[in-house]
């Protein structure tokens, strides 16, 4: 694609509309959210509080998204202390124009930063710079800064109580009625006398799945890590309950019932299985994992009948399919609560030998990237210089108390690459003229003199703000424009002040986050490839260094850290990929997979890791609980190699071994550990289950990945 098709289609691509993730109830609870505040503050007399207060309340409403009521409520109140920070600090420094300069500055990387915790973090610095840029150009008594930073505060916890008040709002049940669609049309198949012969009505649906799940604008997150997760086993069992199919069908041509029978009570209760995964999809329910029990009793069933035939190709070619779909539905059984529940029920903690074991720590991850080869810590720095620079040039401007709109804009569009950038500037350019223009129009019909009627439309707008949804910039963008003329208008400042002037910047802001992107413009999609391959290669440095008893604790952090940096990397990048319109769609599709297959990797790895721990305090010494580990860990770093090699040569993994063969193997040596150790047993038998399957499915997708390219 020419680099000029490619910008038309960045182009093309801003302007589209997809509601696929708008909420009407949280979008009405969120306006309801930002009236309150407006109304009270016009009702005693005090306009700065209403504006304030609905400053606050509207930063709040961008953190309003799914999640359990305590990470909810955390989320949005961080949001608002930032803001409440941003605005009262602002304040403060406002009487001199280095320490402004010096706190933007602080603000914009630290927001850069934050990027490498995910966007809905990063969204907890925007707030609190864009809060910073816009008082800070205000005359306001150094007095009033813990009074302003109260009412933004305030009203953004306001905000936060309302979204925890009621009952939980599901944001996904498209991507959940999908996936349950799939499961069920997996389970009708394994319930047919000839499951083989069936028409393959499950693929059709894997294809609606997958363009719901991973198609345009899809959001992100633990649940939309767990959609993704079951979009990938789907397609594994699909082919393993084909092969099932197929070993049933050359049983009974043979008039081996007793084996036919075996393979068709799995499928039984495979498909039972099947059928409770989609319940659980469709009702938003707690997924029963004694469901499990027939399966776990058909396979040991059907491994006897088999271990009693051993000339049978057949049968061993059964067993090894069996096994695979055991182990495929039991990484089902884990990941589809936190799908099905969105967040509303909070997941356990895991622990081994009474050592919680730690899936993120926010604090490593930063201090990791603060290095400059991090991708994330050279966008924070070019996003502090940018913004820092033009807020300090838009001072020297005429009428420098509304200058602060070019840098608030440069904030919100500059992005790590140019693919980003320009389809947000696009959107953002395209929706500020026609937002502007609305809110010009809807505040003189109004008019000015009739501040409840203000109140309403800012209502009505911030309503659409929330209607667009993720996706879709270039309408969010007319909202937004409308809005602020109508809050703007509220606090005494005419809409026809504030449209030109707010076009010019916005024109202004564009121009300069794209310019600075082009100074390095490199498509994502070149690197996306390494930056795969590295974190392929961190994960499984991490793994043999907690599974070998002579590594020391310090070649264990290190190994961590290097593995969190990888991941931020490659995150990333498949941020960025992701809004290329030339990236190829196979390899995104490859990439997403291998990512939400690596993050369960990694929170295998360290149930082993916390699993030393646990030895260590029992004085249990560490290799004995760690030698069987030793071929198991040597297939998956071979395995983990070849996914590696194949991830750059965009080929299958060849030489990879199947780690499910290698987990049996494991499984029958666990039993000769010592008995003081069968503390942690368990805990590691089931993190090499969760590895064999991810590492499995990795391979999987890689090959896929390959057909498709050659197709």
């Amino acid at each position: 694609m020419s680099a000029t098709s490619s910008v038309a289609a960045t182009v093309k691509k801003s302007l589209r509309l997809d509601f696929s993730q708008s909420d009407p109830v949280v979008a009405a609870r969120n306006a309801v959210g930002i009236a309150v505040p407006l109304v009270i503050g016009v009702a005693v007399g005090s306009i700065p509080v209403a504006v304030f207060g609905g400053v606050g309340a509207m930063f709040a409403a961008f953190a309003d998204r799914p999640g359990s009521y305590r990470l909810r409520l955390s989320r949005m109140g961080m949001t608002s202390l930032a803001a409440g920070i941003g605005g009262g600090l602002s304040v403060l420094t406002s009487h001199s124009v280095l320490l402004s300069l010096l706190l933007i500055a602080v603000f914009s990387f630290t927001s850069g930063m934050l990027m490498s915790l995910g966007p809905v973090v990063a969204q907890i610095g925007i707030a609190g710079t864009a809060v910073a840029i816009v008082l800070n150009r205000f005359e306001l008594p150094p007095a009033s800064a813990l009074g302003i930073g109260a009412v933004v505060v305030a009203a953004g916890l306001f905000q936060a109580l309302l979204a925890i008040a009621g009952w939980p709002v599901h944001r996904h049940a498209p991507e959940r009625a999908v996936l349950a669609s799939v499961y069920e049309a997996l389970a009708t198949r394994t319930r047919s006398p000839h499951p083989k012969m069936m028409t393959p009505g499950a693929g059709v649906k894997l294809d609606a799945a997958r363009t719901t799940i991973t198609g345009f604008g899809h959001g992100h997150g633990p649940s939309m890590q767990s959609y993704r997760g079951l979009l990938d086993e789907a397609e594994r069992i699909r082919l393993e309950v084909i092969a099932l199919a197929y070993c049933l069908e050359r049983f009974e041509r043979a008039e081996r019932s007793t084996q036919a029978d075996a393979v068709h009570a799995l499928l039984l209760a495979t498909g039972s299985v099947l059928d409770s995964v989609a319940e659980s999809l469709r009702k938003g329910k707690v997924f029963d994992d004694s469901m499990m029990e027939p399966v776990v009793e058909a396979v040991e069933r059907l491994r006897d009948i088999i271990g009693d035939h051993p000339d049978s190709p057949t049968g061993r070619f059964a067993s090894l399919h069996a096994r695979a779909l055991a182990g495929q539905l039991r990484a089902c059984a884990r990941m589809v609560t936190p799908g099905a529940v969105e967040g509303r029920i909070a997941e356990k903690p895991v622990t081994v030998g009474g050592i919680r074991v730690a899936v993120q720590a926010p604090f490593d991850t930063l201090r990791a990237n603060l290095r400059l080869d991090s991708a994330i810590f050279r966008h924070a720095m070019r996003l502090a210089v940018l913004v820092t620079a033009t807020d300090g040039l838009a001072r020297l401007l005429p009428g420098s108390t509304r200058g602060y709109w070019i840098s608030l804009m440069v904030l919100l569009l500059l992005r790590p690459d140019f693919a980003a950038t320009l389809l947000r500037t696009t959107a953002r350019l395209a929706g500020t003229l026609l937002g502007l223009g609305i809110g010009t129009a809807a505040t003189f019909l109004v008019g000015s003199g009739n501040p409840y009627a203000l109140i309403a439309l800012v209502v009505i707008f911030v309503f659409g703000v929330r209607i667009s949804g993720t996706p879709n910039a270039f309408f969010m963008s007319i909202w937004t424009a409308a809005y602020l003329v109508a809050l703007l208008d509220l606090s005494g400042i005419p809409a026809s002040d504030v449209v030109v002037p707010r076009l010019v910047d916005t024109v202004l802001a564009g121009i300069l986050a794209v310019a600075a992107t082009v100074v390095w413009p490199a498509w994502e999609r070149s690197y996306l490839p390494t930056r795969l391959a590295e974190l392929l290669a961190s994960y499984r440095r991490y793994l043999a260094a907690v599974s070998d008893p002579a590594v020391s604790k310090a070649s264990i952090d290190a190994a961590r850290i290097a593995a969190r940096l990888a991941r931020s990397n490659a995150q990333t990048s498949l941020d960025r990929t992701r809004a290329e319109p030339v990236a190829g769609l196979a390899a995104l599709y490859v990439g997403e997979g291998l990512l939400v297959q690596s993050h369960l990797f990694i929170q295998a790895a360290m149930v082993i890791d916390a699993a030393r721990l646990s030895v260590s305090a029992a004085k249990v010494p560490v290799e004995r609980v760690l030698a069987p580990l030793e071929p198991f860990v040597a297939d998956a770093t071979t395995t983990l190699t070849a996914c590696e090699a194949a991830v750059l040569a965009g080929v299958p993994a060849r030489g990879a071994v199947n780690l499910r063969d290698s987990y049996t193997r494991l499984a029958e040596s666990l039993p000769e550990i010592s008995p003081q150790s069968a503390t942690v047993q368990p805990a590691i038998l089931d993190a090499a289950d969760r590895i064999a399957n991810s590492v499995d499915t990795m391979v999987h997708l890689l090959r896929e990945r390959s057909a498709a390219t050659s197709d």
